[in-house]
C-alpha cells in the first residue's frame, strides 16, 4: 500500500490534470497503510476522531503512512483552491508534523519539504510564513542535497513568495546541471525534478 500511495503521489506531481484523483487514490492507499501498521488506529479512524488525535496516536510503524496521508490530504485540497486549503491546513500540519517527528528522512525529508511548501503558500494570518518555510526547506536540503525536487519546491513557493528572481533562477539552475548518474536511485525523481524546473523557468516572466 506505501509503494501504491507514493506512486499515486508523483502521478499528482507529474501529471496536474490528474492532481485530484491521484491525491484521492494516494489518500485511500495511505489511509490503509495505516491501518496495516497502527492496527489499534482502525476503529478510530472508522469513528471519524479528529486527525490531529489520530496522530498523537501513531508510533513509528505508521510514520511513512502518517506522512503520504498527510500530504495527500492537503494535495486534495490544493487541487480545489485556497477555501478547502485553509479548511484543511490544520489537520495536514498536524498529521504531518507528527511524521517529521517520528522520522524527517521519510521520502527524502518529504515532511521538510511539505510543511515548507504549505508553510509558504498559507498565509501569515493562518498560521503561515516565509521565515518558518525557509527553516523547512533548509532542513531538507541538508538531510538528501542531491534530492532536486527539495530545491524545485523552495523555487516554486518560497523565492515566488518573496519575489526573489535570483533566488528562484539559482535553484532552478542547480536542479538542471545536477548529474542523474551521481545518484542512479532517484534518478527518476530527479529527471521529473528537472522537468518541473523546465516548466517553472518558462514561467518567470509571469511569476515576477
Amino acid at each position: 500500500m506505501l509503494a501504491l500511495a507514493r506512486a499515486h503521489a508523483y502521478r499528482a506531481l507529474a501529471v496536474p490534470a490528474s492532481a485530484q484523483d491521484a491525491w484521492r487514490d494516494a489518500s485511500r492507499a495511505a489511509e490503509q497503510a495505516l491501518t496495516i501498521a497502527e492496527p489499534t488506529l482502525a476503529d478510530v479512524i472508522d469513528r471519524g476522531d479528529a486527525p490531529a488525535r489520530v496522530a498523537a496516536k501513531v508510533d513509528a510503524h505508521g510514520a511513512e503512512p502518517l506522512y503520504w496521508l498527510a500530504l495527500a490530504t492537503m494535495g486534495m485540497a490544493q487541487a480545489r483552491g485556497m477555501v478547502a486549503v485553509l479548511a484543511v491546513k490544520d489537520e495536514a500540519r498536524a498529521m504531518m508534523e507528527r511524521a517529521a517527528e517520528l522520522d524527517d528522512r521519510i521520502d527524502f525529508a518529504g515532511p521538510h519539504r511539505a510543511l515548507g511548501v504549505w508553510l509558504a503558500t498559507i498565509p501569515s494570518a493562518a498560521g503561515g510564513g516565509a521565515g518558518a518555510a525557509r527553516a523547512q526547506f533548509e532542513r531538507a536540503r541538508i538531510l538528501f542535497p542531491a534530492y532536486q525536487l527539495n530545491l524545485v519546491r523552495d523555487a516554486e513557493t518560497l523565492a515566488v513568495l518573496l519575489q526573489d528572481r535570483k533566488r528562484f533562477e539559482a535553484l532552478l539552475g542547480q536542479v538542471l546541471a545536477f548529474d542523474n548518474a551521481s545518484m542512479p536511485e532517484i534518478a527518476p525523481e530527479n529527471l521529473l525534478a528537472k522537468r518541473l524546473a523546465r516548466k517553472l523557468l518558462a514561467r518567470r516572466d509571469r511569476l515576477f
